[in-house]
């Protein structure tokens, strides 16, 4: 039995690494959202595992070992297979109007090479459950064990042999795992030798060299500068892929974005977000007099002239600054040019801290080995939270994290720099005359969210505070500078002329559009600035402007219509707000950032259906008299999207505490299933089971999970002043006691059921797998239109509705079938 259960822990190991993996890889060569489709329907495979078994039960006397072997062996091939088939697929769906036979049959062809290896993982767990059901809660605990492990252990590895690479290991793994099912010496060693090479392979290719996806979408023109060999620098860094690009200027390449100079290109997962190495020899004098002189070349040193502003503003006076997103150094340059005492520049991303201030650190003239800048790799609410230092300048340029481990994809992705929470932080660290300068998409909303803080900390006239530029180059990065201290008209008028240089072209010139001095000149209304936004302005508006929480971060989600939309100054739509929501209707009429819900949404009903009915008409679970049908579709089908929906709320509300996504991804999953294994194993020592005690978990998740919604404020703040293994380790510690109790019920529905018919078991697996998915769906709908503690609740509801099952579950089970559990209980006693 021990075999059996260290089997099973490796091919959980393997299908989670194989899932993340898949999922990064996804985010890199095609789109977040993408991304979470794709993966979202091969995992519906494990279901369809449950109801194949369910419909073509094991017989109760053979032994499963010679299955299991050669589901592992298939299991093993099958991933080994998905780079190469991946990448020979043509899966731009951009070209899906050109070419629509052709990119249909890739994805089609696509999902069915990612179904198989889920489909055979899936069906080796369902005949180690259901042929040693009385062992469930000890085989439970290997299950969600390797499951947490494989979230975990992927962080060390990913910069060293990137996603393809691990999906390779994972196949070895699996070919362990074989081995270890296996009776026969010469398949165990056989296998073993052959993972042993297996996993030898990507580390013959590590870095730079990975075992990599191809790019199938041209984002931002990467592929194109990939084929054209000016590729310098790749790395998979856990936080994002990491592409530098050496792009020289030419005649030919001028466009308004890029109207001239040479630049090295950061590129973050394949194009989703860039940032640049300006070319810089380090003299800052000279910079100053070049700059102060003649701005017509701003944008060869900055990304726009708004970069200056707060540093213009603040100029000579020994200021203290902040960069929150630091990547290629623009803004440290700016601070330091305009005669900054002290910068912070805090970047997310390690390996850009990294590149900054070694490979490139010569290029971009040192500026973060000056002795006024100190760089840190790390998180900026994190860093506020930890700091005692008052600023004069927070900057923040562009900057958020698009990646769909964080389970929200492109717009539903959470964005905790953008929250009034987040604004309380930036304005308890500002001086007394401090000033935060914000350069992101959106300003009407932005504004609303900052009027809310503002609000909340006991300030008043907001609107004398608020000064916003936009220009007609570059409408979807308006700079938006709050001022602690009321603007005088001298600094307005200084910054008016310093935005709209006459040498820069007008194109360029930044214009004030939130004018502080006389709100009567500005496009928004008063209410912006309340505070309290008022509902019948909320429903008027074409997008949602509504401020943005930490309960509610989908600053980003502004849709309400799948039209085209105009700017409406009647309705205070500003053409940079307009142009942002529209750029995600490819075609004009399919809203990519949020496609792949209505796409999941539909593909969740058809096989709500399938898995329902199939069963009943066709399985003999379904047609038995007496037959646990009912109870056993409602008990599992709760338990999976109960438990789904705690598991992906909890990722994105640690977000807000962890900061990097797939360390917050890691965090969660592993704490979340490895608390629950420990849940099951010790449920059999606690005495809880069938007959006695079975209510402990269910009152214990309900009391623990409301416990944990009252709490998490004031818990999350603490975590917040620590550094990032203190943090990761506090989210761990305040999800633990709820998913201790987590792991009980699955295994406690097993034992219910195990005397039924043959095939009962792995129909339960495969309404737990469905609705897996489906509480993925409610999760991110409850968490957009009401908020991550309202989701927690839901989550908790449904435990309760379990809670109700569970006695029928147990009272309707058949005494006829009783022959089945007896043969499964001493056939696990004897291999023990």
């Amino acid at each position: 039995m021990r075999r059996i259960s260290f089997g099973v822990l490796l091919i959980a190991f393997s299908t989670l690494v194989l899932e993340v993996m898949l999922t990064r890889a996804f985010d890199v060569t095609l789109a977040p959202n993408v991304s979470y489709f794709v993966v979202t329907l091969a995992v519906f495979s494990f279901g369809l595992a449950g109801i194949y078994a369910t419909l073509r039960p094991i017989p109760v006397e053979q032994d499963i070992r010679r299955i299991l072997r050669t589901r592992s062996f298939a299991f093993a091939v099958t991933v080994l297979l998905l780079v190469p088939v991946i990448n020979a697929l043509p899966l731009d769906y951009t070209h899906l109007g050109h070419h629509p036979v052709s990119i249909l049959s890739a994805f089609v062809t696509l999902y069915v090479v990612l179904l198989l290896p889920f489909f055979l993982a899936g069906y080796i767990l369902i005949a180690v459950f259901s042929k040693y059901a009385a062992s469930i809660q000890r085989l439970y605990f290997w299950d969600l064990i390797g499951a947490g492990l494989g979230t975990v252990l992927v962080i060390p590895l990913i910069a060293k042999i990137g996603p393809g690479g691990l999906i390779i290991c994972a196949a070895a793994v699996a070919l362990l795992a074989g081995a270890l099912f296996s009776e026969r010496r010469f398949w165990t060693q056989a296998a073993v030798v052959v993972a042993i090479v297996v996993a030898a392979i990507p580390f013959l290719r590590a870095a730079p060299n990975y075992i990599d996806f191809d790019q199938h979408m041209d984002k931002r023109g990467v592929m194109t500068d990939l084929k054209a060999g000016l590729g310098e620098f790749v790395r998979w860094d856990p936080i994002a892929k990491i592409n530098v690009i050496d792009q020289k200027w030419t005649p030919q390449k001028a466009a308004s974005w890029w109207p001239f100079g040479d630049r090295k290109v950061i590129q973050y997962d394949g194009g989703n977000q860039s940032s640049y190495f300006f070319p810089f020899d380090g003299d800052l004098k000279k910079f100053r007099a070049y700059i102060d002189h003649d701005k017509s070349h701003v944008k060869a040193h900055f990304w726009q002239i708004g970069v200056l502003a707060s540093h213009y503003l603040k100029r000579d006076s020994g200021q203290s600054v902040l960069i929150i997103g630091s990547a290629g150094g623009q803004e440290t340059k700016a601070a330091l040019v305009y005669g900054a005492a002290h910068v912070d520049a805090v970047e997310l991303v390690p390996t850009v801290v990294e590149l900054a201030t070694g490979q490139y650190s010569h290029y971009i003239g040192d500026i973060f080995h000056n002795p006024a800048v100190h760089a840190v790799a790390g998180e900026g609410r994190s860093y506020l939270r930890h700091s005692d230092r008052l600023y004069d300048i927070i900057q923040m340029y562009s900057n958020y994290t698009n990646s769909s481990v964080a389970q929200g994809t492109g717009a539903l992705s959470p964005e905790y720099l953008q929250t009034a929470e987040a604004y309380e932080e930036y304005f308890s660290h500002l001086t007394p005359n401090g000033v935060l300068h914000i350069n992101h998409s959106a300003f009407p909303r932005m504004i609303s969210t900052a009027a809310l803080a503002w609000k909340r900390m006991g300030r008043t006239d907001f609107e004398r505070h608020v000064a916003v530029y936009t220009s007609d180059a570059e409408p979807f990065l308006p700079t938006m500078l709050i001022k602690m201290q009321p603007w005088t008209a001298a600094e307005i008028d200084d910054l008016n002329s310093f935005l709209a240089p006459p040498e820069l072209g007008a194109r360029y010139w930044q214009h004030l559009v939130e004018n502080p001095l006389d709100p009567s000149k500005s496009f928004l209304s008063a209410d912006f600035y309340s505070g309290d936004f008022p509902s019948a302005l909320a429903e008027r508006m074409p997008v949602d402007a509504t401020p943005s929480s930490d309960n509610q971060p989908y600053f980003g989600l502004m849709r309400k219509s799948f039209q085209i939309l105009k700017p409406d100054p009647a309705r205070f739509l500003d053409a940079g707000t307009a142009a942002y929501v529209n750029t995600s209707m490819m075609y004009d009429i399919v809203p990519m950032d949020v496609i792949h819900l209505f796409v999941t949404a539909a593909v969740s009903a058809i096989f709500v259906i399938l898995f329902v009915f199939v069963p009943l008409r066709f399985s003999k679970i379904g047609r038995e008299e007496g037959a646990t049908a009912l109870p056993l579709l409602v008990y599992f089908s709760c338990l999976g999207a109960g438990f789904i929906i705690l598991e992906l709320v909890f990722i994105q509300k640690f977000m807000h505490v962890i900061g990097s996504p797939l360390y917050t991804y890691s965090t969660v999953i592993f704490t979340v299933l490895f608390s629950a294994g420990v849940g099951s194993a010790s449920s059999e020592r606690l005495g809880i089971g069938t007959n006695r005690r079975w209510a402990v978990p269910f009152v214990a998740i309900l009391v623990i999970g409301g416990a944990l919604v009252v709490l998490y404020p004031a818990l999350s703040r603490l975590a917040l002043a620590l550094p990032l293994p203190g943090r990761m380790l506090a989210s761990s510690l305040m999800m633990f006691p709820l998913g201790f109790f987590l792991g009980m019920p699955f295994p406690l529905g097993i034992l219910a059921i195990s005397n039924q018919s043959r095939g009962a078991i792995a129909w339960a697996w495969g309404m737990n797998g469905l609705f897996t998915v489906v509480g993925g769906l409610l999760s991110v709908a409850l968490g957009v239109l009401l908020g991550f503690n309202f989701a927690i609740l839901t989550a908790l509801g449904i435990y309760a509705v379990a809670f109700l099952v569970f006695p029928r579950l147990r009272a309707m089970a058949p005494q006829s079938a009783g022959r089945d559990v007896a043969a499964t209980r001493v056939h696990a006693t004897t291999t023990a």
